[in-house]
C-alpha cells in the first residue's frame, strides 16, 4: 500500500531538521511502499503551535527514564495482539509508544519516541516518521532527532555510534527490540529512498526487520544527513 499524500510531505519536511537560525532545507517527498499497524497520530497538523516553539530537549531523558519505570511498576493485562502489557504513555508532544536507548551514547542516555517528526516531536525528543513500520516488523522502522539547533540535541554525539553498536528500542507492551548498525553513511537531504521498506533500496522487497535513524550533518550544520542502518538481531520481554 502506497503512503498518503500527507505521510510523503511529512516524510519529505522531516529530513529538514531546523535549527537554531531557524532556516531548514526541505528535501524533496518521494512515495515508498509501506505496511504498518495503525497508531496514533500526533503529527505537526495535529499539534498545537504554540507547542511547536517549545525546546524541551533538555528533559526529554528524565521524561524516558521515567516512562520507563512507570511502564515497570505494573503488569497490566494488553489489549489486541499484545498478552501484557500497558498504554502509550502521554508525552508533551503526543502519544510515546516507544523510548530509545542506545548504549555507544551513554548508559543513561534514553529518548522518548513520539509519533510524528513535526516541530513539536523533534523538540521533545525522537520522531518516528508516520508511514514506515512498526518495531520488530519486517520493513523499515524509521526516526528522527535533532544533532544541533536545540538545548540538548539527542543525536549531538551520533558520531560514537558505528557498525556494530546496538539500538535498543522498547515498547509499551514491555519488549525490547535490540538492533545492530550495519551502515553508517552521509547522504544528500534528498535521499527519502533511506525511508522505504528496505533502507537505501525504496523498490526493495524488504526480508527482514530494519531500523533506521536520520539526523543532520555536520554537527552545527544541516546541509547534508547522516544515516544509520540497523538489523534486528534480538527481542525479549522486560525492560
Amino acid at each position: 500500500m502506497a503512503i498518503t499524500a500527507a505521510a510523503a510531505v511529512a516524510l519529505g519536511a522531516a529530513l529538514a531538521v531546523p535549527h537554531a537560525n531557524g532556516q531548514s532545507t526541505a528535501a524533496p517527498s518521494t512515495a515508498t511502499q509501506h505496511s504498518a499497524a495503525s497508531r496514533p497520530s500526533t503529527s505537526a497538523t495535529s499539534t498545537p503551535a504554540s507547542a511547536s516553539s517549545t525546546d524541551r530537549t533538555n528533559t526529554s531523558a528524565d521524561e524516558a527514564h521515567r516512562i520507563l519505570r512507570n511502564w515497570g511498576a505494573a503488569n497490566p493485562a494488553g489489549a489486541g495482539r499484545h498478552a501484557v502489557g500497558t498504554e502509550p504513555a502521554a508525552g508533551v508532544a503526543g502519544h510515546i509508544q516507544e523510548i530509545l536507548r542506545i548504549p555507544a551514547l551513554g548508559n543513561a542516555w534514553a529518548q522518548p519516541i513520539y509519533e510524528g517528526t513535526g516541530s513539536a516531536q523533534l523538540h521533545s525528543g525522537v520522531g518516528h516518521f508516520e508511514g514506515t513500520e512498526e518495531p520488530g516488523q519486517i520493513g523499515n522502522f524509521a526516526v528522527a532527532g535533532h544533532r544541533s539547533g536545540v538545548s540538548a540535541p539527542p543525536f549531538r554525539d551520533v558520531d560514537r555510534i558505528t557498525v556494530g553498536s546496538h539500538i535498543n528500542v522498547t515498547t509499551a507492551h514491555r519488549v525490547t527490540y535490540i538492533y545492530t548498525v550495519t551502515k553508517v553513511v552521509t547522504v544528500p537531504p534528498s535521499a527519502v529512498g533511506y525511508l522505504g521498506q528496505v533502507p537505501g533500496h525504496p523498490d526493495a522487497t524488504p526480508t527482514q526487520p530494519e531500523m533506521t535513524i536520520v539526523t543532520c550533518w555536520p554537527a552545527l550544520g544541516h546541509s547534508k544527513r547522516t544515516i544509520i542502518v540497523a538489523a534486528l538481531t534480538a527481542k525479549g520481554g522486560g525492560l
